[in-house]
């Protein structure tokens, strides 16, 4: 192994052994709840304290779909996880800890961070399937990440994709419809669009495109004011539309005759 790669794996080993889950590491978290005031969180005396600035408004807890929750860090309580009843935290971030505060409750800790470059697609479908099974077994899943925007809607919409609906484009409008300010991401996008075409053998229902007001930079459409709807008709459609067709090419084929306007009222249109 070569001096460099030796070096990133000693300061990997040496990230993961500051961040350890053992209870011993951790103490309870300091809550400022003033509005715009960062969030502290304050570790034993060998870790220096991490500070949040988190919007306000982030901090509620979002019910996705039953027994599925989303929020920011600054939701993570004891009175919110006994108050939802909550069974499993997956917590997607790095520089957050599983807090020893909120009790016994099952995690899972991703250590992922919110930029375009981070690979979150090998936790799309265990964690997916994770989840699935926690919420049949009748528990309550919360997933966070500082803000409830990016990593953990991330999270949630490869869940959704894969036991709740037809495509990526629904879940996203039923995550906006429930928590309006998520937003992964391009990266993510990128990823999730991948997800939906492996689990649900599709193109895709998001496309990436250039924003019009900003021509150099890329988004999902999903992102636009004026998005076109997706164009996946329903099997029951396919059956009523196909009989028409099959009629319509039965026999000679009518020619095609054009109408043309008169010049003069195109003209009058145009005035």
């Amino acid at each position: 192994m070569s001096g460099q790669r030796m070096q990133r794996a000693k300061d990997k080993i040496e990230v993961m052994r500051k961040w350890s889950l053992k209870s011993r590491d951790l103490c309870l978290p300091h809550l400022i709840p003033l509005s715009r005031q960062p969030l502290l969180l304050e570790y034993n005396s060998k870790m220096a304290p991490i500070s949040f600035k988190v919007n306000p408004e982030f901090a509620q807890i979002s019910e996705l779909v039953p027994r599925l929750f989303i929020c920011g860090v600054s939701a993570l309580s004891p009175a919110n996880m006994k108050a939802f009843k909550i069974s499993l935290i997956v917590n997607a971030t790095k520089e957050v800890p599983n807090l020893k505060s909120l009790g016994e409750i099952q995690r899972i800790k991703l250590w992922v961070d919110d930029t375009t470059d981070e690979d979150l697609f090998p936790h799309f479908d265990i964690v997916a399937d994770q989840i699935h099974a926690v919420i049949q077994d009748g528990g309550n899943v919360l997933v966070h990440c500082v803000a409830g925007v990016s990593r953990s809607a991330s999270i949630c919409l490869a869940y959704l994709t894969k036991y709740h609906f037809r495509s990526l484009r629904a879940a996203y409008h039923l995550m906006c419809s429930k928590r309006p300010m998520v937003r992964p991401n391009l990266g993510f996008w990128r990823q999730l669009i991948h997800y939906e075409q492996l689990i649900k053998g599709n193109a895709g229902s998001v496309r990436i495109v250039r924003d019009e007001a900003q021509p150099d930079k890329l988004l999902p459409d999903v992102y636009l004011k004026n998005v076109i709807p997706e164009r996946v008709p329903s099997p029951d459609r396919y059956e009523k539309l196909d009989e028409p067709r099959e009629r319509q090419h039965s026999g000679a084929r009518p020619k095609f005759r054009p109408v043309l306007e008169p010049l003069t009222e195109i003209a009058e249109a145009a005035a």
